[in-house]
């Protein structure tokens, strides 16, 4: 698989959006549902605040489940989905909007206050790279990257650590841009000394294994 950082993160705060690690109330987005007919459609428009799309649900078509980032791609900032190949059939699409989250590609800063937490923060944390054969122009690398959680309970931090291990085992082999993911480390809960030691954090670190680049 070819090494793409920005697909691969976004892949991940997709899933971990998806999987209800935290409910949608405390992201602040509303689940919404497009119905209809395709005729060889290629591209979709999101019915509901597709400007502030979070993330899809789900792509079903003529009852056929669609995957993302093989049968077809959301572009964020227009919230318009555009399909491998031309859909035909009975349509169902879900999503979320809204016009914040709790789950993102960066760290939350400094001065927000205990209201806007848990939150859950997604970045790579280094690249090894080697070349296939001496002065080889294709390398091998496995990235790795760390989710991190963020509250003001050392309880509600396990929960959350044990609900994306569970979900990130399941799904290790099913990610399109990181092909296979591992659990390499679960670090303590520390505080978070520039929060005002109102909250406190996890690392959990994921190695993804053989991307070509």
């Amino acid at each position: 698989m070819t090494l793409n950082l920005i697909n691969i993160k976004t892949e991940i705060v997709y899933f971990l959006r998806n999987a209800d690690i935290l409910t949608i109330t405390q992201r602040g987005v509303t689940t919404y549902s497009d119905t209809g007919t395709f005729a060889g459609a290629l591209t979709h428009t999101l019915g509901n605040s597709p400007t502030a799309v979070k993330n899809v649900r789900s792509v079903v078509v003529g009852g056929t489940t669609l995957t993302y980032g093989e049968d077809y791609t959301l572009a964020y900032a227009t919230g318009v989905i555009t399909f491998t190949v031309a859909q035909t059939g009975v349509y169902t699409i879900s999503y979320d909007s809204g016009t914040g989250d709790s789950i993102y590609p960066d760290f939350p800063r400094d001065d927000l206050d205990i209201n806007s937490y848990p939150r859950i923060a997604v970045d790579f944390s280094g690249i090894p790279s080697d070349a296939f054969g001496i002065g080889g122009s294709v390398y091998i690398s496995s990235p790795t990257f760390e989710i991190i959680i963020y509250a003001d309970k050392t309880r509600d931090i396990d929960t959350y650590t044990q609900s994306i291990k569970d979900a990130m085992q399941t799904n290790a082999k099913l990610f399109n841009y990181a092909r296979y993911t591992k659990l390499t480390f679960i670090g303590p809960v520390i505080e978070s000394p520039e929060r005002k030691a109102e909250i406190m954090h996890r690392n959990m670190e994921y190695e993804i294994m053989f991307q070509t680049h």
